[in-house]
């Protein structure tokens, strides 16, 4: 096998049969995709508190109209409580335990509807709610997919960029 360097990734020659083929980080070796990630809470922070990074604190999110971009930057939801500048495991990559304190204007997920960041810090609400309708007119600076409800209580975590919204 032979390896070579290509914009700084590394790949190595793998020829299965007959066709020579180049393989990212060695001879088809895979690595087990991060789904979690510690960081130093900024603020105190609620079990499911969807957050962003500022620095090198996460703090909660936030989708409101005028808030500075990072604020709708989001890296995933925390699993569990954290107080002030103690760690905090933040789910950025599979299934998060939700609670009613996490929703806007619901008690509950519900199966198979996607969720968004709410213009209420660290919260997430549907498209469309009894309290409105995620759009510019609504309060919102953007428009941020979080993931979709796999039951009452659980998120798949699968976050999109924001959609920035203009009124």
């Amino acid at each position: 096998m032979t390896t070579r360097n290509i914009f700084n990734r590394q790949y190595e020659s793998f020829t299965p049969g007959s066709t020579q083929v180049w393989l990212l980080n060695g001879a088809g070796v895979t690595t087990t995709p991060v789904t979690t990630q510690t960081f130093t809470a900024g603020d105190t922070l609620l079990q499911g508190d969807v957050v962003y990074v500022s620095g090198s604190y996460v703090l909660p999110a936030s989708a409101a109209s005028g808030v500075a971009s990072t604020n709708y930057s989001v890296i995933g939801i925390t699993t569990t409580a954290a107080s002030a500048l103690s760690a905090v495991t933040v789910t950025v990559d599979d299934v998060a335990v939700i609670s009613s304190t996490n929703l806007v204007a619901e008690t509950q997920l519900v199966p198979g509807k996607y969720y968004y960041l709410s213009k209420y810090t660290g919260k997430l609400v549907q498209y469309s709610t009894a309290s409105g309708t995620v759009s510019a007119s609504g309060g919102y600076a953007a428009l941020v997919n979080i993931g979709q409800a796999l039951s009452p209580t659980e998120l798949q975590v699968e976050i999109e960029s924001p959609v920035v919204l203009y009124d």
